[in-house]
């Protein structure tokens, strides 16, 4: 196993554990732990401490942690909070350098004074720590339960599957292991990280990815830190053909000020985990319902890149409704060969139906080798990628015969499957159990088997991520003034080679005579001033100037409504800009999130992003292919397409202007946020331009 050599191995797989307020009765919350070490067999030494006891669960106990006679790879501490700081104290002295914290009453009560002190004294003793908080780890792999959890409390030890489930909530964590257990879930590790004083989910993630068994990382998160080290676990995975799937809570925007651009009030905190999940190929889960299905099939071997599917069913109502459910998230159910449905027709009835989805009928349950003809016969079809078999109340014998084709069947074929099975407990208890403890994905919900298989669609289908190269660049940004105007920004934005509006900037009338005199009319006038963020609300822009004459009165409007704003010494000049025609408006913009960095956004302006909010984003960088990408995922892509009698529109310069942007994003790190509106899309080949732009950067004080 490539964790042996990881340096949270001691926690994992310790090969001697000390039992901090260890108690005699063991089915007590401080007792569990040391029934489930020796229910599974546990073999490493153990040295339970407590002051009360001579001996607990047969073992001598110790009354104080300093008695122990050596150091272990790891302590499980179960005291009173205020009694932790002394323990971890002891285990730096007696050289224990891996503990799990199992008390409650720290960082989670609003004080975090206790947590801290227990911090640094890890530090100071090279100790690290796993909650305080948290309901400790299960690592079945090795057969080591680390937990007082009731979901192991007098059950048999599961045999170890092939999913990890890290989750930053205790009690969430382990009520899905046992629930997911209970409906054939097969896991290998679960670990529960709590306040996170040192080791994070990440950290443990990122052990777990290395086991060669893992094939599924689940995760519960309800917020990280670092979303660089996020993803670079994420890409880990990907690397090692390991799927993730995160359980995200708290997916409505924080309570942050509001953003100031408006690409940024677009991408809020659910809107930026979305992209990330989509960017990355992880699968969101929304549920338990989707723990349990997602890790059915992916805790399986069989994956597919494709999205077709076969419904065998012995009702045809179920058939018709699984039918639904797969084509509501756009998956087919097509036609079979004239082969294969020559095929099934030999094996059914005559009032049966042999399309798809196939009408076994009941009468199939009686004759075994028809139902594994017509299931060899569509998992053999090429046009076929997964089968469903939709069984209805099939009891008895019959049952028991339907049951083990299936599982025959699915041992065979590398072609993934599904069960589902609308049976009560006490007709088909039996069956089910059978069927999940060969492994095969089995379900009582329509829609929650469609929702596993779609995860394995987009798995399947999912793109490499393209390597990316950040120009390496000087930082630009720290020669321009704090607050950034318009003519500013855009000065930015040409150093990056984004193509940007001819125009000048003028002190006065006669400056804005002779740039006009230049650009030729119709132009557009707009007042320059760092401290004006929002121009057209402060009626500081005229559009569409025609002629001396309007260009003086514009002038003399613009400088009286600046003054009412900000003084004199504020007004950086007066920007006489050419007026693009025949371009349709796009916004291109950035924002850097507290957690992941640089996101960069697109999307159609006007009314499409206003009301609709249509808009793309991805981490940055991006390059010009995936820039395109984000173009053709907007709603509204028709329009720059040519579809509807549209003007076909130069997406590959408004997809160089996004590549480039999130360059910039990358390189300029004291960069905050960044909205262009419009960039203006011209006729295709005619390229795109920046007509307008906010620079919002960091307050560097």
């Amino acid at each position: 196993m490539n964790c042996q050599n990881h340096h949270l191995s001691p926690l994992f797989t310790p090969r001697s554990i000390t039992i901090v307020g260890a108690s005699a009765d063991l089915d007590s919350l401080t007792g569990r732990t040391l029934k489930a070490m020796q229910h599974f067999g546990y073999s490493g030494t153990v040295y339970p401490v407590n002051p009360k006891y001579d001996q607990v669960g047969g073992l001598q106990c110790y009354h104080d942690l300093s008695e122990i006679p050596a150091a272990t790879d790891a302590a499980l501490i179960g005291i009173k909070a205020h009694l932790v700081p002394s323990a971890l104290e002891i285990c730096a002295e007696k050289g224990i350098h891996h503990a799990i914290i199992y008390s409650s009453g720290f960082a989670e009560t609003g004080d975090g004074s206790l947590q801290q002190r227990i911090i640094d004294i890890a530090r100071e003793g090279k100790i690290r720590i796993l909650g305080p908080n948290c309901q400790g780890l299960l690592n079945l792999a090795a057969r080591i339960p680390l937990t007082f959890s009731g979901a192991l409390y007098n059950i048999e030890p599961p045999a170890a599957g092939h999913i990890a489930f890290i989750s930053q909530s205790g009690a969430f964590g382990f009520s899905s292991f046992g629930v997911g257990l209970n409906h054939g879930v097969r896991y290998r590790y679960v670990v529960t990280t709590g306040n996170q004083a040192d080791i994070d989910a990440v950290e443990c993630a990122g052990y777990v990815i290395r086991d060669p068994e893992v094939r599924l990382l689940m995760m519960y998160l309800e917020g990280i830190d670092e979303g660089e080290r996020f993803l670079q676990v994420a890409q880990e995975a990907r690397e090692r053909n390991i799927a993730v799937a995160v359980l995200k809570a708290g997916r409505s925007p924080s309570a942050q000020k509001a953003a100031r651009s408006h690409t940024a009030a677009l991408t809020g905190d659910e809107a930026v985990w979305k992209a990330i999940f989509e960017q990355y190929g992880i699968i969101q889960l929304e549920d338990i319902d989707d723990i349990i299905g997602v890790g059915q099939l992916f805790g399986a071997s069989p994956r597919t890149n494709g999205s077709s599917a076969a419904i065998l069913t012995t009702s045809g109502g179920a058939g018709i409704v699984m039918a639904d459910s797969l084509n509501d998230l756009k998956m087919s159910v097509p036609e079979f060969s004239v082969t294969s449905k020559k095929r099934i027709e030999e094996a059914i009835p005559d009032f049966g139906a042999s399309r798809n989805p196939v009408d076994m009928t009941v009468q199939i349950s009686e004759k075994p080798e028809n139902f594994r003809h017509v299931l060899d016969t569509a998992l053999e079809d090429p046009d076929i990628h997964m089968v469903v078999t939709a069984l209805s109340m099939i009891v008895g014998e019959a049952g028991q015969v339907m049951a083990e084709e299936l599982i025959r069947s699915y041992q065979d074929t590398p072609k993934p499957q599904a069960v589902v099975w609308m049976i009560d407990d006490e007709h088909g208890k039996k069956f089910i159990e059978q069927l999940k403890g060969a492994g095969v994905p089995v379900f009582q919900s329509f829609r929650q088997c469609a929702r596993a298989l779609k995860a394995l669609v987009n798995w399947g289908q999912r793109r490499e991520l393209a390597s990316h190269k950040i120009e390496q660049k000087s930082s630009l940004l720290s020669s321009f003034p704090s607050q950034l105007t318009e003519y500013d920004a855009k000065r930015l934005l040409a150093r990056y080679d984004v193509p940007v509006t001819r125009e000048y900037l003028c002190r006065d009338m006669e400056e804005s005579f002779d740039a006009a005199e230049e650009l030729g009319f119709p132009i557009a006038l707009k007042g320059m001033s760092g401290e004006i963020l929002h121009k057209t609300e402060a009626e500081v822009v005229h559009l569409d100037i025609r002629s001396f004459e309007e260009l003086r009165h514009s002038l003399k409007k613009i400088r009286k409504n600046m003054k009412k704003h900000v003084s004199e010494e504020k007004i950086q000049g007066y920007l006489v800009q050419e007026m693009v025609k025949g371009g349709m408006e796009c916004i291109v913009g950035m924002k850097r999130d507290p957690i992941f960095g640089p996101v960069v956004a697109v999307g159609l302006g006007g009314i499409y992003v206003e009301v609709l909010g249509d808009i793309s984003l991805r981490h940055a960088p991006v390059n010009e292919e995936e820039a395109l990408g984000m173009i053709q995922d907007l709603k509204g892509f028709g329009f720059l397409s040519g579809s509807r009698g549209q003007r076909h529109r130069d997406v590959y310069a408004l997809a160089k202007i996004v590549s480039q942007v999130s360059q910039l994003a990358c390189v300029e790190e004291n960069l905050l946020e960044l909205d262009i509106n419009p960039v203006f899309v011209m006729p295709e080949g005619e390229g795109a331009v920046a007509a307008d732009a906010l620079v919002i950067r960091k307050n560097e004080n």
